[in-house]
């Protein structure tokens, strides 16, 4: 009976430094949060990005940058054609980091090539996790150039970078998103890239010649019809995302709440208000749960030590 004992100690033993360990380790705080302003922004349409985002850069923790169009053609110029691209940065970017597990929440003003779900999956590709995005110009943009200010408000916001290969074909998913939605409908389009997307990743798929099989399966059920050059586009997609190593259940919990989220945001805020609130009960749901191991560990303690001294008192009177 003592080794199995002890093996329980050492078990709770373990518990409780892992629960002071966390109490004095550093959690990411409201410091973290990064925004990007497009280089070419007048003064004025700098201020209406302010108001559509909710923030308030100087009153709240909130670390500047800027992006420049060279760089977002530097950085999408392979994978997207540079009419898409512009000549002018005027989209912006808040990020801010949460916590492990958050997953996505994605809020779009005035990007109108796809939804903020096909947004926030082309974020996932290009290895963005568990972040409040807000992106915004001040007037109607494809939203693929605004990748670049996302993904370097992202980075240095984490302080790690991510692959430029990721990056790249995010911005190519959001361009052949776009392209296919001009001819079976932008809604419809989202849907099956989604799908093509779990279906190629779940079965692993990795011959083209089974993806534009899966493609075609997928233009039956959706009821659409593809031209050959939007299945080639498609394929030719998936086939470069493959490498990517992306997981099924990690893209679920990414996009798990998603549009329900951004419908929320966009009625409150977007800022560092609504942000502190979710990271706060967050902090709170995990420390609730450390406590009761905590307490349990204290208990079973008790118990043990009990025991010990009953078992000794025995001990001494039978001598």
């Amino acid at each position: 009976m003592m080794a199995p004992t002890i093996a329980l100690w050492g078990r709770r033993l373990l518990i409780a430094l892992f629960f002071m360990a966390f109490l004095a380790a550093p959690v990411r705080t409201a410091e973290e949060a990064v925004i990007t302003w497009g280089a070419d922004l007048s003064a004025q349409d700098k201020a209406k990005i302010v108001r559509v985002m909710g923030i308030q850069p100087g009153h709240e923790p909130v670390r500047e940058l800027s992006v420049t169009n060279t760089e977002e053609h530097a950085l999408l110029g392979d994978t997207v054609p540079a009419s898409y691209l512009g000549t002018r940065a005027i989209s912006s970017a808040y990020v801010r980091p949460l916590q492990p597990g958050s997953g996505l929440q994605v809020s779009t003003h005035n990007i109108t090539w796809v939804s903020r779900r096909t947004f926030a999956q082309a974020l996932v590709t290009g290895g963005v996790r568990d972040a409040q995005v807000v992106v915004a110009a001040p007037v109607p943009v494809s939203g693929t150039a605004a990748l670049t200010g996302i993904f370097k408000a992202f980075e240095a916001a984490v302080g790690e970078e991510l692959p430029d290969q990721a990056k790249r074909i995010a911005g190519q998913e959001l361009y052949v998103t776009k392209e296919v939605g001009e001819s079976i409908g932008h809604e419809k389009a989202s849907q099956l890239m989604e799908r093509v997307k779990e279906e190629v990743i779940s079965q692993n798929l990795t011959d083209q010649a089974e993806i534009i099989q899966l493609i075609r399966r997928l233009e039956a059920e959706l009821g659409i019809r593809l031209s050959d050059t939007d299945v080639k586009r498609i394929a030719d997609l998936m086939t470069r995302m493959k490498n990517l190593d992306l997981r099924l259940d990690d893209i679920e919990i990414q996009l798990d709440q998603v549009s329900d989220r951004v419908d929320r945001l966009l009625g409150t805020q977007t800022g560092l208000k609504g942000t502190v609130r979710t990271w706060l009960q967050q902090l709170i749901d995990l420390l609730a749960r450390l406590l009761d191991q905590f307490l349990s560990f204290v208990a079973g303690a008790r118990s043990w030590a009990a025991g010990k001294w009953q078992a000794m008192g025995r001990i001494v009177l039978t001598s």
